[in-house]
């Protein structure tokens, strides 16, 4: 008697058995293919060459300008398209509307959903038909307008992926705004953009260019917590929710005090950013957001208050930027480098540690674990 525990009776089911054709194989000429290892979802020669050849490659050869491939042009993740895809689902009142293969809109919706997004990912299907007749962009466009509704929205986002782009589909083409609803199109192909680092970049950016022109044009909304009585920085990059306040109290004897978080959670807050004088750059790879802050004429600071010289290096650059008299920044100075002198002296690390990240994280983590005495790899 078996002791094995069923659920059911699936495994009483009779299976049927094929037999091997007699002779299989045998006369047949041996196969001279290979695979072609470039090809893949993060390079897709194939696709990019077809890109090349219809106006998207325009927006391929911007990328190719503003993120050089180095030891991480062909990562080993997934589509990098989930860092704009994050960007857009976190924000309050923005709608999102990928138009990829179904695959890949399948993919990047379950890791939405894994990492919390908590919100439906729009999706427009296309066939071989619609995709060379350019029904798609018709059905984009219908999509959109049947979205852009300003008692639920303030912005649509629309993110071709590899197929649509490499197929020319003209996200250029959707109006800028439906009853008051910006719509912003971007193209994230995995053969064009190389990690979720970009992704984010892309989307802050484009996003950071409508609003700039916004305010450029007229009046806009206020933050929703008022404006600051202080000089305000604009902070660049991915915080942890206690980040803004450390980097508040490190500044706060400059008189100084910390913005928005771009990427942002809601549009306001990019009217806010552009509002700041300085913008910290906090993380690199933000290239297209750091060029709209400087089309609105904003200063930037890059690096981060990490480890001994860092924080002081890094709150001489604050001061500098806002004019602000070197005794009152050697006293901001005064107030934290000594406490982290001694957290580095009482906390050596001896040893070799190797250390691997895709946006920029792992920079700061490698300057801290060098200025602590490892041996980095």
């Amino acid at each position: 008697m078996s002791k094995e525990v069923t659920y059911d009776t699936a495994a009483d089911a009779e299976v049927i058995k094929g037999h091997p054709a007699e002779n299989a194989g045998e006369g047949l000429p041996q196969s001279d293919f290979t695979a072609d290892q470039s090809l893949g979802c993060h390079s897709g020669n194939t696709m990019a060459e077809a890109a090349a050849n219809n106006k998207n490659s325009e927006i391929l050869e911007k990328y190719a300008e503003d993120y050089p491939l180095g030891p991480h042009d062909k990562p080993q993740s997934m589509c990098p398209a989930f860092g704009s895809l994050r960007v857009g689902l976190r924000m309050r009142r923005v709608a999102t509307v990928l138009s990829g293969s179904a695959c890949c809109v399948y993919g990047l919706s379950f890791v939405s959903h894994f990492y919390g997004a908590r919100r439906s990912v729009g999706y427009v299907p296309f066939n071989s038909e619609t995709l060379v007749t350019g029904k798609l962009f018709e059905d984009i466009r219908d999509a959109v307008h049947e979205l852009a509704d300003p008692d639920h929205y303030d912005a649509v986002v629309v993110t071709n992926l590899c197929v649509p782009t490499a197929s020319g589909v003209p996200l250029r083409l959707l109006p800028n705004e439906i009853n008051g609803v910006r719509i912003i199109g971007i193209d994230v192909p995995g053969f064009g953009v190389p990690t979720h680092a970009e992704a984010k970049d892309i989307l802050a950016g484009a996003m950071l260019n409508f609003a700039r022109q916004e305010v450029e044009a007229g009046p806009v909304q206020a933050p929703d917590g008022g404006k600051n009585d202080r000089p305000s920085i604009a902070i660049l990059g991915e915080m942890f929710p206690a980040d803004p306040m450390v980097l508040g109290a490190m500044i706060e004897p400059l008189g100084l005090a910390t913005g928005p978080v771009l990427p942002a959670r809601e549009w306001r807050e990019l009217y806010a950013a552009l509002d700041c004088q300085v913008v910290a750059a906090i993380h690199p790879f933000y290239t297209a957001t750091l060029r709209e802050f400087d089309a609105a004429g904003r200063q930037a600071v890059g690096s981060a208050p990490v480890g001994y010289d860092g924080t002081a290096n890094w709150l001489s650059s604050i001061g500098e930027a806002f004019g602000v008299p070197s005794k009152q920044v050697a006293k901001a100075q005064n107030m934290f480098l000594p406490s982290i002198r001694e957290a580095l002296k009482n906390n050596p690390i001896n040893g070799k540690i190797t250390l691997s990240g895709y946006e920029g994280s792992e920079l700061l983590v490698a300057r801290l674990l060098i200025d602590s005495g490892a041996e980095g790899n």
